[in-house]
């Protein structure tokens, strides 16, 4: 088994940290792959969009959602089943019956916010019914 480290040992020298003229190599293959420029690029993570008009709460998507500051997945989830069960938020008030909003978040919240009720058109009004 010694003998077998020790051949694995000169086998890996002499590919990989000779170069056939018998000098050392400067850049280790590795490098290559690890300081390309598609690598680099593909590492860095693009910037996170940024908020720039207030959101309309009861309308947007839970991605959405995860623009405001202090939000993250789970609290969009929460935010959105509160949502599904029929509650309209109206004002900084309503985001604390989400649980993991409180009275500080909320406040901090409100600017950012639209709490505007948009409903949504009826197809079948009183008006087309009458005719």
């Amino acid at each position: 088994m010694v003998f077998a480290l020790l051949m694995t040992g000169r086998l890996v020298r002499h590919r990989m940290l000779i170069t056939p003229g018998g000098q050392w190599r400067e850049h280790m293959w590795l490098d290559e792959l690890v300081l390309s420029p598609g690598g680099a690029e593909a590492s860095e993570k693009a910037p996170k969009p940024v908020l720039t008009t207030p959101l309309p709460i009861n309308i947007c998507s839970v991605d959405s959602l995860t623009l405001l500051p202090g939000v993250g997945p789970v609290l969009a989830g929460r935010i959105q089943e509160v949502r599904a069960e029929g509650l309209i938020f109206r004002n900084a008030e309503d985001l604390r019956t989400v649980k993991g909003i409180g009275p500080a978040l909320s406040a901090r919240l409100a600017p950012l916010v639209n709490f505007a009720v948009e409903e949504a058109p009826d197809s079948l009004s009183e008006d087309s019914l009458q005719n």
